[in-house]
């Protein structure tokens, strides 16, 4: 893709008396100094208006679209950097949102409110990662049983018994976290992958902490000591480690849509595993158009529902997008975890039903650098088992869209009312959405053996086009994969509105 320098002297603009919609609060006060220090911002970008959207998860049509829209929006705002050489400073370009981090004086923060086609402004944050609310050193295996607790709760333990086949083999999983341990015995020769956003490079996998390699032995971690740690042991993963501003993440986020730079090629992940958030900014709309494009382009963003329950509304941003699985965390007796974030969620103004259901989240053992193991509590630890699960059903069926998943694990979830007790149908809570994940229940579903009450609960926008035939003659509804992108540049809400309870 092009420099910014390649096209500053396109465009000229004449500047006129107008502001940004949006700049963030934290910068308030270095907006109103004359220093000549520089403090690094993200600036978004307005849509241009007049390109054809793409399709809807055509991952290269979608690619291609958003780097047009990014290129046509930098000739409007090129000017202002260069006309203002000593004040502002590109560091960045990310088509994946239409934005831009650059350095800049108070001096150049003016200038970039000036500008017609800067729509928001935003410190570089840091990212804030869901940190265990508990770490328990385990130095053997030999006495745990065949399969972590969480495992079997999920019902792993019946499905290999009868499907082993059933292991996430020819699925690539994504993972934006600490980084990974890839020299971990259990994990060893699953990374053929891996990126450092600090580094801007691909380099060896390896995790500065520890929550990373955790993340990743749920999901892809081989057997130990006759132990089944992970979800999906026969799949593949794409790390990227993402442990800075705003900045770096989104350096992450663009590398999982494109992980070799080229956007004629379909290398994504099927889905991304995130357990991270924006830091209690107060506006978040650069991570809500990354998610909108990461779907749009087929891959399925999962993340953990936060640790800061057990108060309402405690729902960590951006895990309220409509597009996102947000999993809130149980323990080993089928409860909510006192941490687990509480719906309902905020977006765009609107009450939202997040979390969208729950995942074993308490004691779960994985891995940790050094090829040792650790239980860890948190939804950190609930958000890898969904995102294994959703590996096992990429492979159950390859045609699956982030959709086609999405609907089968919600239509297969132990429904539970808001103390945890089973219920018939689903009826959203705010402790355990719509209920706890079963992914025996979702596996036979996608295998076309489930029992029809799968195909008959509702869930509003759940209402797709194609279908999924069931044994017993029913069917599931599914979304049609050529069905087109409205608009990319357009809230994603629109499209899920039934998903928003409006009060």
């Amino acid at each position: 893709m092009k420099k910014l320098t390649g096209i500053l002297a396109i465009l000229a603009l004449s500047v006129q008396t107008l502001a940004v919609t949006y700049v963030d609060p934290a910068l308030n006060g270095f907006l109103n100094t004359r220093s000549v220090q520089t403090t690094r911002v993200v600036v978004l970008l307005k849509y241009p208006t007049n390109l054809p959207a793409p399709r809807r998860y055509e991952s290269t049509s979608v690619k291609q679209y958003l780097i047009q829209m990014y290129q046509a929006s930098a000739k409007n705002v090129a000017s202002v950097v260069q006309s203002n050489p000593r004040d502002i400073k590109l560091v960045d370009q990310f088509w994946i949102n239409n934005s831009l981090a650059l350095d800049v004086t108070p001096n150049g923060l003016r200038a970039l409110t000036q500008s017609p086609t800067v729509e928001k402004i935003y410190a570089n944050r840091k990212v804030v990662y869901s940190q265990p609310v508990a770490v328990r050193a385990v130095r053997s295996l030999r006495e745990a049983n065949d399969f972590t607790y969480g495992l079997k709760d999920l019902g792993l333990d019946k499905l290999q018994a009868e499907r082993p086949d059933i292991n996430g083999q020819g699925v690539v999983v994504g993972l934006v976290d600490t980084g990974i341990d890839g020299k971990h015995p259990a994990l060893k020769g699953k990374i053929p992958l891996f990126y450092d956003s600090s580094l801007n490079k691909i380099t060896e996998p390896t995790d500065k902490q520890s929550h990373g390699t955790h993340t990743a032995g749920t999901i892809l971690g081989g057997d130990r000591e006759s132990v089944k740690i992970g979800v999906a042991p026969g799949a593949k993963m794409i790390g990227s480690a993402a442990l800075e501003g705003y900045d770096k993440m989104l350096k992450s986020m663009q590398f999982m849509l494109d992980p070799d730079g080229n956007p004629q090629t379909a290398d994504a992940p099927r889905l991304i595993s995130n357990s991270w958030n924006a830091g209690g900014a107060p506006d978040i709309e650069l991570f809500y158009r990354a998610i909108t494009a990461w779907e749009a382009a087929g891959i399925l963003p999962v993340f953990s529902a936060g640790n800061a329950g057990p108060g309402p509304k405690t729902i960590t941003t951006p895990h309220e997008h409509p597009s996102v699985l947000a999993v809130g965390a149980t323990d080993s007796n089928f409860k909510i975890a006192s941490f687990s974030s509480r719906g309902p969620a905020i977006f765009q103004g609107k009450t939202i039903q997040k979390p969208d259901f729950t995942a074993p989240g308490v004691n779960v053992l994985s891995t940790v650098p050094g090829g040792g193991f650790q239980e860890m509590s948190g939804t950190s630890m609930a958000c890898p088992h969904a995102a294994g699960i959703a590996t096992l059903l990429f492979q159950v069926n390859p045609k699956f869209t982030p959709q086609n998943v999405r609907e089968i694990m919600m239509k297969t979830l132990r429904f539970v009312d808001q103390n945890g007790n089973s219920i018939a149908q689903p009826v959203w809570n705010p402790v355990y959405g719509f209920g706890r994940l079963d992914a025996y229940a979702a596996i036979k579903a996608a295998l076309g053996t489930a029992r029809s009450r799968f195909a008959s609960a509702g869930f509003g926008a759940l209402q797709l086009a194609s279908s999924l035939p069931m044994m017993d003659g029913s069917s599931l509804t599914l979304q049609d994969s050529s069905a087109d992108v409205s608009d990319l540049t357009k809230p994603y809400a629109t499209e899920t509105a039934n998903w928003i309870v409006v009060q």
